[in-house]
């Protein structure tokens, strides 16, 4: 582990980002598909098939379409396991400007605090669709319910793994938290990557209640995770500190302290993931 300041990270933190990047990875070679196959993705995570993909209409910026945002997957060695994969926006700046910073109830149970109107929207927008097949796509938040009549009935994962980066974390963050709300049955762990404030210091104790394991990973010189701290929010538990300014090998700028593939190296990836953001020396 490099670079760590607080606890032991667990190495499945590095495991799921993984998972995370393949989100990342098959959004860059194929921007234009909204519901990629399992063999349309570079590097789908090994042991895993792709149940279903996650996507949503992206109004960052200028143009407004259907873009592909993440996926769910089944572990191979476990059918009742199942990974949830969401990625950050490629626009740091877009995102950020155009979300919505005051608060609301947050809808999933009485008494779970507020959250971030912008968060709460984007989630609510969250489709999911077979591979292969966007048009057949229902809300990412119907999912949730048990009983559901539909192939996206996900009654039979009792152990339930989300994983997001950037704005994705926060989607992670509050899907995870729908999904243990609507069914005690469910074993909900979540690991999360740069992950700005989802709600405020009540939302956060009720989150603490439901979620089974909690992995907050930040950078510290990244400013997303600390800017909505000064407007009453605040951060999940636990929280683990990275510290990319203490190893040379990676350029001192905004977007590198905030990069996914920054984490992973800190958390243990090879040197050859930094990619753009490695020094010259």
């Amino acid at each position: 582990m490099k670079n760590q300041k607080f606890g032991i990270v667990p190495s499945t933190a590095l495991d799921y980002g993984y998972f995370v990047k393949s989100a990342i990875d098959v959004y860059t070679a194929l921007p234009n598909i909204i519901s990629p196959t399992q063999n349309q993705y570079p590097d789908f995570p090994e042991g895993y098939r792709l149940l279903f993909n996650i996507h949503m209409t992206d109004f960052f910026g200028p143009f407004k379409k259907t873009v592909y945002y993440g996926f769910i997957a089944i572990d191979l060695s476990n059918p009742s396991s199942i990974v949830i994969a969401i990625r950050g926006t490629m626009g740091l700046k877009e995102w950020w400007d155009d979300l919505h910073l005051y608060s609301v109830p947050c809808p999933f149970a009485p008494n779970s605090g507020r959250v971030v109107a912008g968060f709460l929207d984007l989630y609510n927008s969250l489709k999911v669709s077979v591979p292969g097949a966007p048009d057949n796509a229902i809300s990412l938040s119907e999912t949730v319910y048990p009983g559901l009549k539909s192939v996206f009935n996900l009654d039979n994962y009792t152990q339930i793994t989300l994983a997001g980066h950037s704005l994705g974390a926060s989607l992670v963050t509050l899907y995870g938290l729908h999904l243990a709300a609507t069914s005690s049955k469910r074993v909900v762990s979540i690991y999360t990557y740069a992950s700005p404030c989802t709600g405020d210091q009540d939302f956060i104790n009720y989150y603490n209640t439901i979620i089974s394991e909690s992995y907050r990973i930040y950078n510290e010189p990244d400013l997303v995770p600390k800017a909505l701290l000064w407007l009453g929010y605040a951060q999940v538990p636990a929280a683990f500190e990275v510290n990319s300014l203490l190893d040379p090998g990676i350029i001192k700028s905004i977007g590198c302290f905030h990069a996914l593939n920054t984490y992973l190296y800190l958390l243990g990836a090879p040197a050859s993931i930094i990619g753009a953001c490695a020094t010259s020396s």
